[in-house]
């Protein structure tokens, strides 16, 4: 059986024995198809396969009964049941699971993902769900999932426990309570630390990283500081005051609407942008896609002009000379200007003799 099939075994599995969980009677083969049926799990499916699938269930440990009873048409037809009863090796009487079990068995798979949040109150609730799944499940089952995990590979895989539990602590604090936050922060151009006040609206996970968004208290009576992103990486401490705020009401969530990344700035506002993708990188930037808010316009040579209503400059050119020369910009002007100069800056140097000490082509 390829890697797909079983996977699609394993779902069905995870349904059936939510189905044989919540049965009031014992269900037939036929019973078991209309139930997996009902749920969208298969199409047509083979008396065959269902057996083979309940047989599953047996070899990993769960409790099936097997009965025999009348079809309605006076032949005797086997009915399966889970028993409500201690199950061997003293496995605890089976209940029907407050979340359903493919859910629980998801979240094995996708815990990888959630790796950045180490040592956050989200990380502790999550090691308490799949603590529930090895509950519900029984250890052979367990194991049967996560010898399948690597159908699903994140790449690459952030690190664990990278952020200290009581800093990570004193943020969420100051979150959920809408209090100053004293934060020691050494920005990218900082020599040193720098002792900030700001005011915390959430954390942010964007490419792995964890940023805490925040509105730094402003210096000034005339003018509010707008939301920043402050990395958890150039955090060194810390504390939570008495002060409190007034939460925004416009989420983080909304102010990130119009952004690639999660470049803000607090001199000029965003604007709009005309771009052309050749056709090579069309589906690429579709799909991506190129920017949240993107309308796109298909051209008949297969290239597309995306129009994108609010946009950043530091955000959109360092994305538009990655693309090099599968991407134009048709507007702003000045902007087309500017990757024009890029360029022929970039062309210049590729252009010089090589440099003393290089290793020159054969």
């Amino acid at each position: 059986m390829d890697s797909l099939g079983r996977h699609e075994q394993l779902l069905r599995i995870c349904h059936l024995l939510e189905i044989l969980q919540a049965a009031r009677r014992p269900l037939s083969v036929g019973d078991l198809k209309h139930h997996l049926r009902d749920r969208g799990v298969i199409d047509d499916l083979s008396d065959r396969t269902i057996r083979r699938d309940l047989g599953f269930l047996e070899t990993f440990g769960y409790p099936l009964r097997t009965m025999r009873a009348d079809g309605g048409d006076g032949r005797a037809r086997a009915r399966f049941a889970l028993d409500r009863g201690p199950g061997p090796a003293g496995m605890p009487a089976l209940s029907p699971p407050a979340m359903t079990l493919p859910e629980l068995l998801a979240l094995t798979v996708a815990r990888n993902f959630l790796t950045p949040l180490a040592g956050t109150f989200y990380w502790r609730g999550i090691a308490q769900l799949l603590a529930r799944a090895e509950r519900l499940a029984t250890p052979a089952l367990i194991a049967y999932a996560d010898a399948h995990r690597d159908g699903l590979v994140v790449h690459p895989r952030p690190p664990e426990g990278r952020y200290r539990p009581r800093l990570l602590a004193a943020i969420n604090r100051s979150i959920r309570n809408s209090l100053e936050l004293e934060v020691r922060y050494r920005g990218q151009g900082d020599t040193r630390a720098v002792t900030r006040m700001i005011r915390p609206e959430a954390l942010v996970l964007s490419d792995g990283v964890l940023y805490v968004a925040a509105y730094p208290v402003g210096t000034t009576a005339t003018a509010a500081p707008g939301l920043r992103f402050f990395k958890l990486d150039r955090l060194t401490g810390a504390r939570v005051t008495k002060r409190t705020f007034p939460p925004r009401r416009t989420s983080v969530a909304d102010e990130l609407s119009d952004s690639i990344t999660i470049y803000r700035s607090s001199t000029a506002a965003p604007r709009a942008y005309r771009i052309r993708v050749a056709a090579e990188r069309a589906r690429w930037a579709c799909e991506k896609p190129f920017h949240p808010r993107q309308q796109v316009t298909r051209r008949p040579d297969g290239s597309v002009v995306l129009e994108i209503e609010k946009a950043w400059d530091e955000e959109m050119v360092p994305q538009l000379l990655a693309l090099a020369d599968s991407v134009e910009v048709l507007e702003p002007a000045d902007v087309r200007q500017r990757l024009a100069a890029t360029a022929e800056r970039i062309a210049a140097l590729y252009r010089r003799r090589p440099a003393a000490g290089s290793r020159r082509s054969p």
